[in-house]
């Protein structure tokens, strides 16, 4: 097999802009992956640097390169950029499509996420919610993460997509390889996985279609009347999979473990419950300070960017807790304030590739702080917490997150 999208050897990168960097390894002694990325600003690397890790990217660490990156797909391409590189790898739609090709399942989408049909959802977050919170209330404890921030947003997704939410369990192990392992063996045998679970839902929804996403996706017609390509139907089913099963997870765990720490956030919290347009500017500050991603594209040509050598196939990875932080852009960045009135974060992308169920995923979050608050009261961090819990990569997180608050009785 040729292989096309392998990232060149090293031989354009000056030694100024090499460093050893390597965003899946979280040392021992760090309790916040994101450190690993802030702690690259605090030593004065530069901005635009390169790192032989993971089969050597670039990193992008100035809120505007960062941007320009996002905006510019004809240089910084979403197609073909895993990290470590891998091949062959799917072509997710319309997420590692450029335009105009990614228009299409794009369109299709776009109406599944809309303000208002986002709202319709309400109620329905707002029941599940309830009903995880309730279930552990009276203990006064709870692993956040296995008892309400995994099974939450994704129960939710499955849902919507036509999925069956009693394999749940089974769906959350594909998503954690997917987005932690960097074993090549274990990934491919991953995607086959993913694709193997795709394949045999979009056939059931072909056949029996219902009022969900797959069946929207699989009824669907080109402009000739057509069904779309059964491989762009599977593509995807994979995007949604993977992104509906951990992003939201992982930013609930980081707001969760910030609001744990500081009872002042809680009560401002719970101040603004019946205050809706409060509520969610507070909400937009801890979504801009948590930004857990960190994104990937892939040069499509040698060119020069910001003084910068660049050659065809080299990757860059673009973490938007970085750039979120970035004085230049926020004032007092490292401060967290939930009345900030100017708010122009990257945490869910910009551009065309801007994340398509943004929506959904602050009303998630949204809503399950309101209702926690409603039914918790004060919370802290509990004493111990699970060894090892966090991780990096692509999506940076905790696997195990221990509250605790007092029983009324």
């Amino acid at each position: 097999m040729t292989l096309q999208f392998q990232p060149p050897a090293p031989d354009h990168v000056p030694a100024d802009r090499m460093i050893d960097f390597d965003f899946f390894h979280i040392p021992a002694s760090v309790e916040d992956p994101a450190e690993i990325w802030h702690d690259l600003v605090r030593r004065g690397v530069p901005s635009i640097f390169y790192t032989p890790r993971n089969g050597g990217h670039w990193v992008f660490l100035d809120y505007a390169d960062i941007v320009a990156a996002y905006r510019d797909h004809g240089v910084f391409s979403t197609f073909q950029t895993p990290i470590p590189p891998i091949e062959p790898f799917p072509v997710v739609q319309p997420q590692g499509v450029d335009p105009p090709a990614h228009n299409v399942f794009r369109r299709l989408l776009a109406p599944l996420f809309t303000p208002i049909a986002v709202r319709a959802m309400t109620d329905d977050l707002r029941r599940r919610a309830a009903v995880l919170i309730d279930g552990f209330a009276s203990h006064g404890e709870c692993d956040f993460i296995t008892e309400f921030a995994e099974r939450y947003p994704t129960a939710m997704f499955l849902h919507l997509f036509g999925m069956p939410e009693d394999r749940l369990d089974a769906f959350l192990g594909l998503a954690n390889t997917f987005f932690r392992s960097t074993d090549p063996d274990a990934r491919a045998r991953n995607i086959v996985e993913i694709y193997g679970e795709l394949d045999t839902l979009f056939r059931a929804k072909q056949s029996d279609p219902g009022n969900d996403i797959a069946s929207a996706i699989v009824t669907a017609r080109d402009e000739a009347g057509e069904q779309h390509a059964w491989e762009d139907i599977l593509n995807c089913g994979f995007l949604l999979f993977v992104a509906g099963l951990d992003t939201v997870t992982n930013t609930m765990a980081y707001v969760w473990r910030y609001l744990a720490t500081s009872p002042q956030a809680q009560t401002q919290f719970r101040d603004r419950l019946d205050d809706a347009d409060a509520f969610g500017r507070a909400i937009e500050e801890l979504i801009r300070i948590n930004a857990v991603s960190n994104l990937y594209r892939r040069v499509t040509h040698d060119c020069e960017f910001r003084g910068v050598a660049l050659r065809r196939n080299d990757r860059v990875v673009l973490p938007n807790t970085v750039a979120n932080r970035d004085p230049r852009v926020f004032k007092d960045p490292d401060t967290i304030d939930l009345d900030r009135e100017v708010n122009v974060h990257v945490t869910f992308g910009v551009g065309p590739h801007r994340c398509i169920g943004s929506l959904l995923a602050k009303r998630e979050i949204t809503i399950s702080l309101q209702e926690w608050l409603r039914r918790i009261p004060v919370f802290e961090l509990a004493p111990e917490q699970p060894a090892r819990s966090v991780f990096g990569g692509s999506v940076m997180g905790f696997t195990g997150l221990k509250l605790r608050w007092n029983v009324q009785s």
